[in-house]
């Protein structure tokens, strides 16, 4: 069986599957709802107490009390394709992007 895209790619709306939480849920995200969108180096909780290295994706989503994040470590080989898609999206929709990856000497 297939691993389940987690980010989809529209126009002007992303949909973002986000199986962080108690229950999965999908967000249809328009680029009015996203205020921004970052790509940095993070710790991603592992088995509880432990944390791992991870590079991630961070939405700041308005009507959201906590950022969407997704992490490479679980996502794969396709979270360079979501990287790429979200540059394009972020650009193409004036939405603000934080991309650490891209240029690691802006890292905090």
């Amino acid at each position: 069986m297939a691993a389940r895209e987690k980010i989809t790619f529209d126009k002007t709306e992303i949909s973002v599957y986000d199986d962080s939480g108690k229950r999965p849920v999908i967000l249809n995200l328009t680029y009015e709802r996203i205020t921004s969108i970052q790509f940095d180096h993070g710790q991603m909780p592992f088995m509880g107490i432990f944390k791992k290295p991870s590079d991630r994706i961070m939405f700041q989503v308005r009507g959201l009390e906590n950022p969407v994040i997704l992490y490479k470590a679980r996502e794969g080989d396709k979270f360079d394709g979501y990287i790429e898609g979200l540059r394009k999206f972020a650009k193409d929709n004036r939405i603000t992007l934080h991309d650490y990856l891209a240029n690691p000497e802006q890292q905090k």
